[in-house]
């Protein structure tokens, strides 16, 4: 009787967990696993997936972003409620971290829905914020395993570190032309806990790359999003005896470079950088191409009856080269003088 009593309430206890009515959520974690990986604790068969929104905080974070995928066709039900813990390295084990005190409410996550959860604080009174890998864990109805988000913060030594990383990738990709994140960057440099991050293209879909494939870090600036610039300045084919041109008038889409034969016709030396940029003709203005804009500051002289040539880029992966009229642009002067000028050579891209 005492057997068959036992083996009911055993088979009662399946049907609950299966249902997800158990409360609470069962823990399959050790705690000293270690691993930073955001897909690490999720089956292969799991439904939910939760991370923090950058991989990297400076110290001073007040708050992180936990954001989820429901990859199921079904609401996914949870609770505001969360765990956040700090891995010790020392006793080689998660510690519990107090938490902010949120209203034991109903978490709906729509089918299919990807994007923010809620808020996490780290200003909350009773915790000490410290260098290192923290997780956020969070249970769902519909999963009997709990789920982590993991993120570490760092202090301005782990912030030059990031930097390094970011450098050596850029110089480990430099030659490689078949990485468009490694040829879009362009410098970097910090101030403070920011991380600086100069694109030779900055607009939305190449930071997601840059995060997504070096570094996802909070504090990297990649700066304004420039847009569209005009050239406003007028510029000149042939003039004072002085000629630019490129080496066919026109090139297929896809073109990489064009080579630029600038000619000097006039008595004196012309003057000039490495420096120069491409525009293409949009309606009445013509509008500047993402372009390298970092160049060594030396002068470069062609003496009179002389010519310079050069090769311009177009950086097609940067830029929407599509068929249209282009043209090369360069500052250049008499050596000695005071005048500056634009000299400029068409071309079409067909």
């Amino acid at each position: 009787m005492n057997r068959n009593r036992f083996l009911a309430c055993f088979f009662l206890w399946g049907i609950l967990v299966a249902n997800g009515l158990l409360a609470g959520c069962m823990e399959t974690h050790h705690q000293s696993n270690t691993s930073t990986d955001k897909n690490t604790h999720l089956a292969s068969d799991d439904l939910i997936d939760i991370s923090a929104e950058y991989d990297y905080y400076p110290l001073k974070t007040t708050k992180v972003v936990l954001q989820v995928t429901n990859h199921s066709k079904d609401i996914c039900e949870g609770r505001q409620a969360y765990t956040l813990e700090y891995y010790d390295e020392d006793q080689n084990m998660w510690e519990a971290l107090p938490v902010d005190t949120v209203p034991d409410t109903p978490l709906l996550i729509p089918s299919g829905y990807k994007g923010v959860c809620q808020l996490v604080p780290l200003d909350i009174t009773g915790l000490k914020k410290r260098v290192g890998k923290y997780r956020i864990g969070k249970c769902f109805v519909n999963s009997v395993k709990k789920h982590y988000a993991f993120f570490e913060l760092v202090d301005s030594k782990g912030v030059l570190e990031l930097r390094r990383r970011i450098d050596d990738y850029n110089r480990k990709g430099a030659n490689d032309k078949t990485d468009t994140v490694a040829q879009n960057i362009l410098m970097t440099y910090t101030q403070g806990d920011t991380i600086f991050v100069m694109l030779m293209n900055n607009d939305l879909r190449f930071q997601e790359m840059f995060r997504r494939k070096v570094l996802s870090y909070s504090s990297v600036s990649h700066g304004a999003f420039r847009g569209d610039i005009p050239l406003i300045q007028a510029t000149y084919s042939d003039t004072l005896q002085i000629r630019m041109r490129t080496e066919h008038q026109s090139y297929p889409v896809g073109t990489e470079t064009v080579s630029v034969t600038l000619t000097n016709h006039s008595k004196r030396t012309l003057f000039f950088g490495e420096d120069y940029g491409v525009v293409r003709k949009e309606g009445n203005q013509w509008i500047l191409l993402n372009g390298n804009n970092s160049w060594l500051d030396i002068g470069i002289g062609v003496p009179s009856g002389k010519d310079y040539h050069f090769d311009a880029c177009l950086y097609p992966i940067f830029n929407e080269n599509c068929p249209g009229i282009y043209k090369v642009f360069k500052e250049i002067s008499f050596i000695g003088g005071q005048k500056k000028w634009l000299m400029s050579a068409e071309f079409e891209i067909k």
